[in-house]
Order: structure tokens, then C-alpha cells, then sequence
């Protein structure tokens, strides 16, 4: 079954108030749903927050979600290829930025601060 984002808010609502402690309250395919939701939405620049909203869930449940699924497929962090033209411009203006997948948004690196920053969290 594929579901929407309406079908999806639904089902939240659906759910919310059957909730016993330790029993689990999305089915997977559920659970995928919103992590492909948020990861487009992140992609698109959209926070986590604006993501979790559009579904329905709380951004901590969302991140949770994202959290767990970037530890099942090897790790939060993806391989990034620096273009000389990108590398040119960061030496001119300051202008870049890291973004997590739970929403954090570090701006206004230059390449050597963001390089600093990157190897300090892996």
C-alpha cells in the first residue's frame, strides 16, 4: 500500500491515545514513509521540524526515526564531491554550510573551517 502524506496524517491521528508503553506504534512501512518524506523534504532545504509538521508527528519522534534509519543503512554521513568552482567561490565569500539530517544548519564556513568541522565529527 502507498501511502500519502493526508493517508499518513490520518493514521497519526488514528493512533494517538492507543499507545502502551513498550508496544510498537507505526508499522514499518509507516515508519519508511516518513523517513522518505523527510529526507526529500531536507533535500528540498525544508527543516526537520517543517517535515515532521506536514506528517502529523513531533520532530523528536522524526528525528528518531531518521536516527535509526541512517544507522541501519551505515551511517549518517555521505560522500560529498568539492567542484574547483565551489572551492573558488568559499575562498571569496563565506558562504558555506553544513546540514544534518536531524535539521542543524551550520553556516558561513569557509572551506577550511568546514573541512575542521567535518574530520571533528567523524
Amino acid at each position: 500500500m502507498k501511502l500519502t502524506v493526508e493517508e499518513f496524517r490520518l493514521q497519526v491521528r488514528g493512533r494517538r491515545g492507543e499507545r502502551r508503553r513498550g508496544a510498537p506504534r507505526y508499522p514499518d512501512e509507516s515508519v519508511a514513509f516518513a523517513v522518505k518524506h523527510a529526507r526529500s523534504a531536507r533535500a528540498a532545504g525544508r527543516s526537520l521540524h517543517a517535515a515532521a509538521a506536514e506528517l502529523s508527528l513531533g520532530s523528536m519522534t522524526l528525528g528518531a526515526w531518521l536516527s535509526r534509519s541512517s544507522e541501519s543503512t551505515g551511517g549518517g554521513l555521505r560522500e560529498v564531491v568539492v567542484r574547483d568552482a565551489d572551492v573558488e567561490e568559499a575562498r571569496d565569500t563565506r558562504t558555506l554550510e553544513i546540514r544534518t539530517a536531524l535539521g542543524h544548519v551550520v553556516r558561513g564556513l569557509s572551506l577550511a573551517d568546514a573541512a575542521t568541522l567535518l574530520s571533528a565529527l567523524t
